[in-house]
């Protein structure tokens, strides 16, 4: 009877109209965390977490070729984001005013559309353009971005001969420090080396524009791949009054075999982060992670369980 209904549903959105490609995908987590700031007593700091993150996509083509595609998302509860922000992320339903990015494609070229919405391609955390185009030209991959409140623009260019890879990227106004003016502008060089397929070296040189910021830094890296195991480090010059090439570095170490995939980074300053994943299957996964911030108050520990459709 389910299927039955099912059907007819399907039959009654389709009828008369082109039918679009329709996907979903989400992620729904339980999670036991201590993030070092729930309480402040000798009571325990460990919290449970649930919560769950839907995504919809929906796509379809004109009979000249254009595709538009449009993406959005709603949640509730809570997810553990134990790989990137380290910090839990409160999951929000759709609300008044959410805006969905909408995107048009044609003969290789992308354009995105979304208020506020699109990622500066300067500072990925920064997602503050409007509008965003992409492409390739005479074997440069390049990708664009503005907003319109304040007439910054950010921009990523690529271009890779052989086993070298070189990408640009950049901002005429750079907001992440200099939020009250955004007048500075800002870009980044970096070059990659594949020397064979376990070797990998990465070079790297950035000016923010703002004498007073840290940022202003070269680096040099390599990757070492070895069956299972995957090493990095990076050598970083902070271009800082007493400061050294290779008083700033980072290091990191991942192993994956079979279902289990584990890391340990670490840096100059003894910040480490752990972090071990085993693939239970059927798109289920157990996780824990440990993040120590060398000193300050910020400290996670975590894990829980990812279901992924």
């Amino acid at each position: 009877m389910k299927k039955v209904l099912l059907t007819t549903t399907a039959l009654v959105m389709t009828a008369g109209y082109a039918a679009a490609d329709v996907s979903f995908s989400g992620t729904m987590q339980v999670a036991l965390t201590d993030d070092n700031s729930r309480y402040t007593t000798s009571r325990s700091d460990y919290q449970l977490t649930t919560g769950f993150d839907f995504n919809v996509a929906v796509s379809a083509e004109t009979d000249n070729g254009i595709t538009m595609s449009s993406t959005f998302d709603m949640g509730a509860g809570s997810l553990v984001d134990y790989n990137d922000d380290d910090e839990i992320e409160a999951q929000a339903p759709l609300a008044a005013g959410d805006s969905p990015t909408v995107t048009l494609g044609y003969a290789g070229y992308t354009i995105k559309a979304d208020a506020n919405g699109i990622d500066n391609l300067w500072d990925a955390d920064a997602t503050d353009q409007d509008i965003s185009l992409a492409g390739s030209v005479a074997g440069f991959d390049f990708t664009v971005a503005s907003d319109f409140d304040d007439d910054s623009a950010s921009y990523k260019v690529g271009y890779t001969m052989g086993d070298i890879t070189i990408t640009a990227t950049g901002t005429n106004k750079e907001g992440n420090y200099n939020t009250s003016s955004r007048t500075e502008s800002a870009a980044k060089l970096a070059v990659s080396y594949k020397v064979s397929d376990t070797l990998t070296l990465d070079a790297s040189t950035n000016d923010t524009g703002l004498s007073t910021v840290t940022d202003n830094d070269n680096t040099v890296g390599l990757t070492y791949k070895m069956d299972a195991i995957t090493l990095t480090y990076t050598s970083i010059d902070p271009q800082e009054a007493n400061k050294d090439w290779g008083d700033e570095w980072d290091a990191k170490i991942a192993y994956s075999a079979g279902a289990l995939t584990a890391s340990f980074a670490t840096d100059e300053a003894d910040a480490t982060t752990m972090i071990a994943e085993y693939d239970l299957g059927g798109g289920a996964t157990f996780f824990a992670a440990s993040h120590d911030k060398a000193g300050t108050a910020t400290d996670m520990t975590t894990m829980g369980i990812n279901f992924t459709f």
